[in-house]
């Protein structure tokens, strides 16, 4: 059996259910926008780059503070600074090395998994063309007992 409202009651009732559900909307939009916190990725990473030449194994040493992501590129040419930043579980930095002789400037672009445990993506190598790249998390080295 289904009751049903009517009159002059039923019409306010309906209005005051509009304005509750319609300012109801913006606040679950405002939660579902809300980015989520930048990944932990700090630590030591061992990377393969994969060029079209062959593979090359650096490690990245990251440091984070919030979405700001510095440290340093070690690899065949050398030790060098990074800059970057980590928006969610995307990373992306800059590094410049000088490759026999010739500065080069390489931008990479990734991903951290959920797990933390492993980053991947691409990169631009500047004049040296463009690579893959993947680097799994050194274990941090426990401190002497």
């Amino acid at each position: 059996m289904r009751s049903r409202v009517q009159g002059p009651g039923a019409r306010v009732l309906l209005a005051v259910l509009a304005v509750l559900l319609s300012a109801a909307t913006p606040f679950a939009q405002a939660s579902q926008d809300k980015p989520a916190p930048p990944a932990k990725v700090a630590g030591a990473w061992q990377t393969t780059l994969e060029m079209e030449v062959g593979n090359a194994s650096i490690v990245l040493t990251l440091v984070q503070d919030a979405e700001k992501l510095t440290g340093t590129y070690a690899g065949r040419y050398g030790k060098y600074p990074l800059v970057g930043k980590v928006t969610g579980r995307q990373l992306e930095f800059v590094v410049t090395i000088n490759a026999e002789g010739t500065e080069t400037q390489m931008h990479f672009a990734g991903e951290i998994d959920a797990a933390s445990a492993a980053l991947k993506g691409t990169a631009n190598l500047g004049g040296m063309g463009d690579a893959g790249w993947y680097a799994k998390r050194v274990p941090e080295k426990h401190a002497n007992p």
